[in-house]
């Protein structure tokens, strides 16, 4: 509650700096959001120390988010808006993005907590669904220690922070991002809702800025699309006997379209802080469409080397993480704001570091799982 009054007070600012020009019709407020569910089996090895060992054949998975937003336009033609996401299924941070925007001629401008420009803003190959992807998908049909192959990832992550949008120039646009201290997401951290400055413990950064810029073009029953850009920290605090430091992301992607056909790729780079913690992930996909039916294929790369500092890509030291998903999807409209989707994936790991059991260092897994998502 205490964030949504904070959204509303910058709201009432924005209204106070725009002087005399005053909308007539007043703050509009929409209210929108989605519930995602899963029902999906993994079929992986249950015995001989693998990582699916103990775990459950199948499950039920759901997640949901409820947004508000207030906008007007002001007789000036500045539009002013706050928008506030609430998550539905995770109880230690409800709150999940909350910022207040302004735009005009001039571009835009948003301040809060919000994803950065790759992470909000990336493009990714298609063949995905609302529920499926074999980079960063809803439900992940693996037991392996990884997770996902992400490849929309910044070094600004969630924390507080500015955005602003260049307007859009035949096709190109720009985003630039900022943020003072990745330790500055919610209202419970130190200096991101009270008195004083956000606090910098050992393994944060701070000093975060992140640049990404997109081309899209459509022709005559064709079209491309292309997004690249980076992230930098620009100052990290070393944990002591750590091997982390400043990192920097950088990433690309592009997709074409001809007709009812998309074929894309996808490339992102991770120059982690530390010595020897890098990573990548590349992959690809495509896919086709019939009235409501849309088929689907895609597949990825994920190698991480290291330790595993500030990005989290934890592996043992020696050797490196090897990751690859290949997935088959189909996904079907059964009206505005309803999709059935389906999966078939296959997954297989690799690790060669130094600190692994030899039982524990491959690992395979097929899933299967349908789902929906209902959009309101």
């Amino acid at each position: 509650m205490k964030r949504i009054l904070l959204g509303s007070t910058a709201l009432a600012g924005a209204a106070v700096v725009a002087g005399a020009a005053q909308a007539s019709d007043g703050v509009k407020l929409d209210v929108g959001g989605f519930f995602q569910t899963v029902y999906e089996g993994v079929f992986d090895k249950k015995s001989g120390g693998h990582f699916g060992n103990h775990r459950n054949l199948d499950r039920f998975e759901h997640n949901a988010e409820v947004w508000f937003k207030g906008e007007t336009t002001l007789d000036n033609g500045l539009t002013v808006g706050a928008r506030v996401e609430l998550e539905a299924e995770n109880a230690n941070d409800q709150i999940d993005k909350s910022f207040v925007y302004w735009s005009g001629g001039f571009g835009k401008v948003q301040i809060g907590s919000q994803d950065g420009p790759i992470g909000g803003y990336c493009i990714l190959p298609p063949g995905a669904t609302a529920n499926f992807s074999a980079f960063s998908p809803n439900a992940w049909g693996s037991n392996d220690p990884v997770g996902s192959n992400a490849a929309c990832i910044d070094v600004l992550g969630n924390s507080q922070s500015i955005l602003y949008a260049t307007p859009n120039f035949s096709g190109f646009q720009l985003r630039l991002g900022y943020t003072p201290s990745n330790n500055a997401e919610d209202y419970t951290q130190t200096g991101v809702n009270g008195s004083g400055t956000p606090s910098n413990p050992d393994g944060t950064a701070h000093h975060s800025f992140a640049a990404y810029a997109t081309y899209s073009y459509a022709g005559d029953g064709w079209g491309v699309d292309w997004g690249g850009g980076g992230s930098w920290q620009g100052k990290f605090n070393d944990t002591e006997g750590g091997n982390d430091g400043e990192s920097q992301a950088y990433q690309t992607g592009l997709n074409l379209t001809f007709g009812n056909f998309g074929v894309g790729g996808v490339m992102e780079y991770f120059n982690t802080g530390g010595d020897d913690n890098n990573a990548w992930v590349a992959g690809g996909g495509l896919s086709y469409g019939v009235d409501a039916w849309t088929v689907g294929l895609q597949g990825s790369h994920g190698h991480y080397d290291g330790t595993g500092p500030a990005l989290s890509f934890a592996t043992n030291p020696g050797g490196s993480r090897n990751l690859n998903r290949v997935i088959l999807t189909g996904n079907y409209a059964l009206g505005p704001g309803v999709d059935l989707d389906a999966e078939l994936g296959y997954v297989w790991f690799h690790d060669t570091g130094d600190g692994v059991d030899s039982d524990q260092d491959k690992y395979s897994a097929v899933s299967v799982a349908v789902g929906s998502k209902l959009t309101f």
